[in-house]
């Protein structure tokens, strides 16, 4: 299936142009979009710039080829809310700047669920897969290598702060890319399992060196729900696993004691304040919310939870609609497997893990909706790959049914030619 939109059936499963393009784009996204936010790199400035670029280019690819017409009822209410959270900004003080800033969210979202519709047939997938898996993978191992090197100068107050990136944005960028390792450490085989299986001791290696408890909580999850359909087969699940466990606890020696000591405190809470903050400004302005909460019309005031943000920015009525895009999701979730063929079963469960643990980190985070971020991408991604699903699914089930009418036909012809044959005698 190619990212425009053609069916299985007539395209010709990752040999199209633009299939490959879209997903060189989103690797080249996967590097820009964590070290536009570096403030340390000289070049941020135009890497933001870049960063923008490539989701227009990836908004206009999903437009222009029609993969957004094979999107179904949850896509559409997850983009019906993410359409009236850009547009609530109309209603702000800066209702220009506020519609531009939040666009670029909704860009994301945008190029990463056509992305994911258009990759619905396994080997697309994989090959894919493999792309970002490896700028993944790589990137985390440079990342690690250097607060190995020289720890000093990659943390701030004990947690790793890469390049002045605020250590919760690391963590939770390390967290959406070990979705992609996972997938590779227990879908693929030979050197691309090594690979998956190494990337993904890394890059939680790198999540505990930021001492970010939201990004291990939807790192953790994401991947646990990718283990379920490998449950039966314990071969497939153990070796990783242990290999894994094993140099995550090598490796963890050389993290600063201030960041693994905030996994174990349980008591710390460093977002009650916002958060409380957050209710009253939804208090303030309960049914339409206030449009854009914003700095000076410069950036959104994070509030740290995607929820409150979402209520406090577009009142009940963003509320409501995000209650429904939320039972949309859940039913897709619940009767996504009927019918799938075990290849498409791995992708429904990375889509479920991926979401998921996009949905848990929202509780302690906001980042998902301020501008454009991997997890932004790969929150549309786990859409569309739900949605490819859904549509493997609905194939399956449609050839069952034309394979039971055959078969009934076949059935019937010996007794029409007997009843025929009696007639005659008759």
């Amino acid at each position: 299936m190619n990212y425009y939109g053609r069916s299985a059936d007539r395209a010709a499963p990752g040999r199209t142009a633009a299939t490959t393009l879209a997903v060189l784009v989103a690797a080249a996204f996967f590097v820009i979009a964590p070290l536009s936010v570096a403030t340390e790199l000289e070049a941020a400035p135009r890497l933001k710039i870049a960063r923008i670029v490539i989701c227009g280019l990836g908004t206009v690819l999903a437009v222009a080829s029609g993969a957004l017409r094979r999107a179904g009822a949850t896509s559409v209410t997850v983009l019906s809310l993410a359409v009236l959270y850009v547009v609530a900004a109309a209603w702000s003080p800066f209702p220009l700047a506020g519609v531009l800033y939040k666009g670029i969210f909704l860009s994301a979202i945008v190029f990463g669920l056509a992305l994911g519709v258009s990759l619905g047939d396994p080997p697309t997938l994989r090959r894919a897969m493999r792309v970002l898996g490896v700028v993944a993978v790589f990137a985390s191992g440079l990342v690690l290598q250097q607060y190995r090197a020289n720890p000093t100068e990659f943390t701030r107050v004990g947690r790793l702060a890469y390049l002045g990136m605020n250590a919760n944005a690391v963590g939770m960028t390390a967290a959406g890319y070990l979705f992609l390792a996972v997938w590779l450490a227990m879908t693929e085989h030979g050197a691309w399992r090594i690979l998956g299986t190494l990337g993904a001791a890394v890059l939680l290696t790198v999540i505990l060196a930021t001492g970010s408890r939201a990004a291990l909580a939807m790192g953790l999850l994401g991947g646990i729900i990718q283990l379920i359909p490998w449950i039966p087969h314990p071969r497939r699940v153990v070796p990783p696993v242990a290999v894994i466990a094993v140099l995550l606890v090598l490796w963890s020696a050389s993290v600063e004691a201030v960041a693994l000591e905030r996994f174990a405190d349980f008591e710390k809470n460093t977002r009650a304040g916002m958060w409380q903050a957050g209710v009253r400004r939804f208090l303030d302005a309960p049914v339409l919310g206030h449009g854009w909460l914003t700095r000076e019309g410069r950036s959104t005031s994070n509030y740290q939870n995607v929820y409150l943000q979402v209520l406090a920015e577009t009142g009940v009525v963003g509320g409501l609609l995000l209650l429904v895009a939320g039972a949309r999701i859940l039913g897709r979730v619940m009767h996504g497997t009927r019918g799938l063929a075990p290849a498409h079963r791995t992708t429904f469960y990375l889509a479920t893990g991926i979401v998921a643990g996009l949905a848990l980190h929202g509780i302690a985070e906001s980042n998902l909706l301020h501008g454009s971020n991997v997890n932004t991408f790969l929150f549309g991604f786990g859409l569309g790959l739900l949605e490819s699903v859904r549509h493997a699914g609905e194939h399956a089930r449609t050839a069952q049914r034309a394979s039971a009418r055959a078969v009934n036909a076949t059935a019937l012809v010996p007794v029409q030619t007997a009843t025929a044959g009696r007639s005659a005698t008759t």
